[in-house]
């Protein structure tokens, strides 16, 4: 029953009379009550369900107080005083139209809500058949066909529901029969949308692009174009985004790892941004364009547009007041993601910048704030990468804080980042290293149920090798610390072994052997040390000398600041150092335009300068071969006889397989002719 205290106040606010208001509220009571039900119950009744859908989001409140029985008397003698005076019947249709509208989103969204919430309680697969079912009947018997607005609505909130759904019901999710389902559902939608495309606008390009994405659903997969289509929308009216609109565009791409219109929406949107006025971004804004940038390797942001991101960051971290009022402070993962993003686009930020948030996260930690494990190690990895001057105390404040929490299945990675990064920084610790396998070992025997664990990938476990090759005590260390070493290899060992690197034919490495060839070197190529990747190894011939080891050209450099290798080029560096001589060969002098001829020249001051004034150490011996005629053993003719593996490596180039075939084997009867046969018996 509805109280008598809230019809009078009612009454007294519209002026009308009890009778009126009282069957109002009381509509609006049932309405509620039906909203209310679990959507599975609501669609078991589809008389209901489509009266429903057809006539509560398109009744206005002017066509509800012209149908007597709706209202009663207060619908007759009521109608004079509520209907607005419109200036023409035109603008009466119109604005009858947006009433409409808004009622159908509004429904749209009560639906999906709705469904959001029975989905966490009720059966999945039910839920989201009665969702489905009511969407499309929505679209079939609406009086006016569906908007762009509504179809986008639609497609939003279904992101939301299977959200909701993969929360409580992860398993039901990764179902092939329910992915089946939502793709038909979302094709259909994104079909009715493609021809109403031309009317889209940034907000709601950017929106659908979302919440594909969300679903894990790239919109050019189902409806073929439609990804391009939304890109184009986005880019004729760029200058109408916001900070919000490109950051969601941005994820959205880097989620479904797709350039549309092959990279132009990138470069778009990356030529706006570095003139546009950051002022109003958000730290959530800035840190998501710029995790999104790291994620897209078709994005190639200019360095102007990373000064400008940063320095807007740094405003906001320190915390100055704003003209429109005081900034957010960026939370614990919004300084993660930013540092891991600038780590990936080897862009090194200002120190100031650099230490203010490490501090910031340090502070955070002290203050006991409940940090994502994944932050923690990602700004340890940022560390190492970007080289930043933090001390040892930051470091194994971090690293204590992040060893300290409790074991998950999806800290793996983070534990080979933490021990690697603390390498790289001159930080590790050997019972932080024996503390992180141990870990690993405990999460890897869980996941996999077997006693020898396997979930490690390569390139975790190259991480922890290079780590452990770090922590390798020098030949006069003390028995005790080679004990301590003997132990975590053989943790390390049960882990996993060394991973070999997978050998990748090039066609520079040809140009770089012909040329030691040239120079009569004795050498090996693609030889894995220390985890690394040598391209090719000068081999002494007396064990006075040391190895020269050759690299082509280390990408690994900071973008802003040539010559400034990062973390992990200066990291390789001093692990391959300890092995040989390093030379690094500029990849300017393996390209097409240099000579193998130009290539010796150019190695050959560079090599001799290495090896202390004199090649003669990598050079091969001279051999001597004693020819046998007539049975008769002659005086041995000396003949200067190189290894013929350089040669024919040289000779794979530019000779023809069938002739390449036939000079190996004329090869192979000469050498048997002469071990074994003599010449006249030939």
């Amino acid at each position: 029953m509805l109280s008598r205290n809230y019809l009078m106040t009612a009454c007294s606010i519209t002026g009308k009379s009890v009778q009126h208001v009282g069957a109002a509220l009381k509509g609006l009571q049932l309405l509620c009550t039906w909203a209310a039900e679990p959507l599975e119950e609501r669609m078991r009744d589809p008389q209901n369900t489509a009266l429903a859908v057809e006539h509560a989001p398109q009744q206005t409140s002017r066509q509800v107080f012209k149908d007597p029985a709706a209202g009663g008397s207060a619908g007759k003698h009521g109608q004079r005083n509520l209907m607005p005076k419109w200036p023409d019947r035109q603008q009466a249709t119109e604005t009858e139209g947006c009433q409409a509208a808004r009622h159908m989103t509004r429904y749209i969204k009560s639906q999906w809500q709705l469904a959001a919430h029975s989905v966490k309680h009720s059966r999945p697969d039910k839920v989201m058949e009665a969702y489905y079912s009511c969407m499309d009947q929505m679209c079939r018997q609406s009086e006016k066909p569906l908007n762009y607005v509504h179809i986008s609505a639609i497609v939003h909130g279904t992101a939301k529901v299977w959200t909701a759904a993969g929360q409580r019901r992860s398993r039901w999710v990764a179902e092939g029969q329910a992915q089946h389902n939502l793709r038909k559902f979302i094709a259909r939608m994104l079909g009715r949308l493609q021809p109403l495309l031309p009317a889209v606008g940034v907000r709601l390009a950017a929106e659908v692009l979302w919440s594909s994405a969300k679903l894990g659903l790239n919109p050019g997969v189902l409806v073929p174009g439609m990804t391009d289509s939304l890109a184009q929308q986005f880019m004729a009216d760029m200058n109408a985004a916001n900070g919000l609109e490109f950051s969601t565009v941005l994820v959205a791409c880097a989620r479904l790892q797709s350039s549309p219109c092959q990279g132009a929406l990138f470069r778009a949107i990356c030529g706006r941004l570095a003139v546009a006025d950051l002022s109003a971004y958000s730290p959530q804004t800035v840190s998501n364009i710029l995790h999104s940038l790291a994620r897209l390797p078709a994005a190639a942001p200019s360095v102007a547009l990373l000064d400008a991101l940063c320095q807007r960051f740094g405003v906001l971290l320190s915390g100055h007041q704003a003209a429109n009022g005081p900034n957010e402070l960026p939370t614990a993962q919004n300084i993660a993601n930013t540092m891991w993003a600038l780590s990936k686009l080897k862009y090194a930020p200002a120190d100031e910048l650099a230490m203010s948030m490490v501090r910031r996260i340090v502070a955070l930690c002290r203050m006991e704030q409940q940090l994502v494990p994944q932050d923690i190690s990602s700004v340890l990895l940022a560390c190492a990468e970007l080289r930043l001057p933090v001390t040892q105390t930051e470091t194994q404040g971090l690293a204590s804080v992040f060893l300290d929490l409790k074991s998950q299945l999806g800290m793996r990675q983070g534990y080979t980042n933490t021990v690697w990064s603390l390498a790289v920084l001159g930080h590790l610790r050997q019972a932080q290293f024996a503390l992180a396998l141990d870990r690993l070992t405990v999460l890897s025997v869980s996941h996999s149920g077997m006693s020898q664990p396997s979930v490690v990938t390569d390139s975790e476990m190259r991480q922890l090798y290079q780590a452990l090759d770090w922590l390798q005590p020098p030949s006069s260390a003390h028995v005790q610390q080679q004990s301590v070493l003997s132990s975590l290899q053989g943790k390390l060992r049960r882990l996993g072994p060394r991973p070999a690197h997978t050998s990748v034919r090039l066609y520079d490495k040809d140009k770089l052997c012909a040329a030691l060839t040239q120079l009569q070197l004795s050498f090996k190529t693609m030889v894995c040390i220390q985890s690394y990747l040598a391209d090719a190894v000068l081999e002494p011939q007396s064990s006075n000398a040391k190895s020269i080891i050759l690299r082509l050209g280390c990408p690994d450099y900071m973008r802003n600041i040539p010559g400034r290798l990062t973390g992990r080029g200066l990291f390789s560096t001093h692990e391959l150092a300890k092995q040989g001589w390093l030379v690094d060969v500029h990849r300017e002098m393996i390209s097409n335009t240099i000579t193998v001829k130009q290539l010796a020249d150019y190695l050959k001051p560079v090599l001799t300068a290495a090896a202390g004034g004199s090649l003669n150490a990598y050079r091969k011996p001279l051999q001597t071969t004693a020819i046998i005629s007539h049975g008769s053993p002659k005086a041995a003719v000396p003949c200067q006889q190189a290894s013929m593996q350089p040669l024919f490596f040289c000779l794979a180039a530019v000779v023809p397989v069938p002739l390449l075939q036939n000079i190996l084997c004329m090869r192979f009867l000469f050498r048997s002719g002469c071990t074994s046969h003599r010449f006249g018996d030939v």
